[in-house]
C-alpha cells in the first residue's frame, strides 16, 4: 500500500497537513445507492474522452470523467458545466514536457517515511513531474454539501479511479474522502479570467511523493490545473528531491511555528543549523525583508535615492541563504536598477538570470520575462538603460544653471520636475516586482 509522509497542501486557503496515511477505507466496498439527478445543466459537450454530467446535485454540480487523464489513472471532476469545460479544454500535458519516470523513484526517507530519490544528476531548470489533479472538486459543493450526500459521491467519483490512483488517495491522512481532501489539496482557481467563485480543491496523488524543506531543490507551479515541479538546483544521484510547504523567506522560530501547528516538526537541514548559524539565517532573512521593504518604498517615491548596489546586495544575500525557490523577482529587480544606472555588464547578467529564474517558478508566460529578455539581448536598447545617469547629470546641470542665474528654485524645480516624471516610469516598471513577490507569498 502506497505510504504517505507529512504533506502540508493548501486547502480552502490555508494551510493543513497530512500525515502517515491510515488504510482503514477499503476501496472494494460496494457504492451506496445514491438519488441524485441524472441530468443537469450543462454548457455543451465535453471533448472526447471526457464523460459527464452525471449523478448532478441539484443540476448544478455534478460529476465529470476522463478515463485518460493522468497516464490513464483517471481523472474525476465534481463542479459546474462551465468549470467542467474549462479544465477539459486546457492544454494536454505531453510526456516531451517532464524527465523519464525512472529519473528518480520513491524510498524510504529516514524520520519521513517514503520520498523520491533522483537516480542520475537532475540539472536546474528541468522539468521533474507535471500532473492534473485526480480529484478535483468545486470549493462551493465541497463546502456547502450535505454529509451523507458528500460522502456517497465522493466514493462514487473515487471508484472511477484506477485501483491504483484509488490506493494512494486512501493512503492519505484523514477519515473519509472529505476529510482526505481537506487535508491533502491544493487550492486551484478555473476561470482564465480570475472569477473567485472558481476555486477548486484538488488532489495530485503522485505529488505526495516530495517531503518538505525548507530549502527545497526542487518548484512548484499551478498552471490552469496542471501541477508542475521544477529542479531548482542541480540534484545528484541519491539525493532527495523536496519542495517547501510553506513560505521558507522566514526565520527558524516562525518556520517551526507554522509546521508544528500543523502536527509536523521539520527537522531539515535548514532547521537543525547550530545555534549561531541559525542566529546567522535569521539576521539574512531580516535583511531581505529590510532591503525589499526600503527598494519597494524608493520606487514608489519614483526611484529617489535608489543605490545601484541594492539590487545585486539582495541577490546575494537570497543565494547565501540558499532561497533558490524564490529568485525570480529578485533578478529582475536587480537587472533593472543595474541597467537604470548604465552597468551594462550587471544588467546583462541578472537579466539572463531573471530569464531562467521566471520560467522555472512561473513558466514560459511569466510576466516580466519578455522584457528581461530585450534588456539581455539589448541592455543599452532597452527603456531602462542609463535612466539615472542621464538624469542626475542633466538635474545636476539644470541645477548649477539656476545658480548661476540667481534662479535657483526656478531653474532646478523644473529640472527636478522631469526627474520625478523618469522616476516615475521606473517606479510603474521595477517597482512591481517587489508587489509580485508579495503576492506569491500571499498565495502560499
Amino acid at each position: 500500500m502506497y505510504q504517505l509522509r507529512p504533506l502540508l497542501l493548501f486547502s480552502l486557503g490555508v494551510l493543513v497537513t497530512a500525515v502517515r496515511g491510515d488504510n482503514s477505507a477499503d476501496s472494494n466496498n460496494a457504492i451506496p445507492d445514491v438519488n441524485f439527478d441524472l441530468e443537469g445543466e450543462h454548457a455543451g459537450e465535453l471533448p472526447s474522452p471526457w464523460e459527464g454530467p452525471s449523478h448532478c446535485i441539484s443540476g448544478d454540480h455534478c460529476l465529470y470523467f476522463n478515463p485518460e487523464g493522468n497516464n490513464h489513472n483517471g481523472q474525476v471532476l465534481i463542479t459546474t458545466s462551465n468549470y467542467a469545460y474549462f479544465t477539459a479544454t486546457f492544454p494536454k500535458i505531453t510526456s516531451e514536457t517532464q524527465i523519464s519516470s525512472d529519473s528518480f523513484h520513491l524510498a524510504p526517507i529516514p524520520g519521513k517515511g517514503n520520498g523520491f530519490v533522483a537516480g542520475r544528476l537532475i540539472k536546474k531548470g528541468e522539468v521533474i513531474m507535471q500532473r492534473q489533479p485526480s480529484f478535483l472538486v468545486h470549493a462551493d459543493a465541497h463546502i456547502d454539501m450535505k454529509p451523507e450526500v458528500q460522502e456517497k459521491i465522493y466514493q462514487i467519483a473515487l471508484s472511477k479511479l484506477s485501483k491504483d490512483a484509488q490506493e494512494k488517495f486512501l493512503s492519505q491522512f484523514g477519515d473519509g474522502v472529505r476529510a482526505k481532501i481537506d487535508k491533502n489539496s491544493f487550492r486551484i482557481v478555473i476561470d482564465p479570467s480570475g472569477d473567485k467563485e472558481s476555486g477548486h480543491l484538488g488532489v495530485f496523488v503522485d505529488v505526495s511523493g516530495f517531503n518538505h524543506d525548507c530549502r527545497p531543490n526542487v518548484h512548484y507551479r499551478i498552471t490552469n490545473t496542471t501541477h508542475t515541479t521544477v529542479a531548482v538546483r542541480d540534484i545528484h544521484p541519491g539525493d532527495e528531491l523536496t519542495i517547501s510547504y510553506i513560505y521558507g523567506i522566514a526565520r527558524r522560530s516562525t518556520r517551526q511555528k507554522e509546521l508544528q501547528d500543523w502536527g509536523f516538526e521539520c527537522t531539515c537541514s535548514q532547521c537543525t543549523l547550530n545555534s549561531l548559524e541559525t542566529a546567522a539565517s535569521d539576521a539574512r532573512v531580516k535583511e531581505i525583508k529590510r532591503l525589499e521593504e526600503e527598494i519597494e518604498d524608493k520606487m514608489s517615491r519614483r526611484g529617489e535615492d535608489i543605490k545601484p548596489e541594492m539590487g545585486g546586495k539582495l541577490v546575494d544575500i537570497y543565494l547565501e541563504e540558499k532561497l533558490f525557490a524564490y529568485l525570480a523577482p529578485t533578478y529582475v529587480r536587480a537587472a533593472l536598477i543595474y541597467s537604470m544606472f548604465g552597468n551594462e555588464a550587471k544588467a546583462k547578467e541578472y537579466a539572463e538570470e531573471a530569464v531562467d529564474a521566471l520560467t522555472r517558478e512561473y513558466g514560459t508566460h511569466a510576466k516580466d520575462i519578455q522584457s528581461m529578455r530585450e534588456l539581455a539581448a539589448d541592455v543599452k536598447g532597452h527603456w531602462s538603460w542609463g535612466i539615472k545617469v542621464v538624469s542626475e547629470e542633466k538635474e545636476q546641470k539644470t541645477w548649477k544653471l539656476g545658480q548661476g542665474k540667481g534662479k535657483k528654485n526656478e531653474t532646478g524645480e523644473a529640472g527636478a520636475k522631469k526627474e520625478r516624471k523618469i522616476r516615475e516610469k521606473i517606479g510603474k516598471k521595477a517597482g512591481k516586482t517587489v508587489k509580485e513577490a508579495k503576492a506569491k507569498k500571499d498565495e502560499l
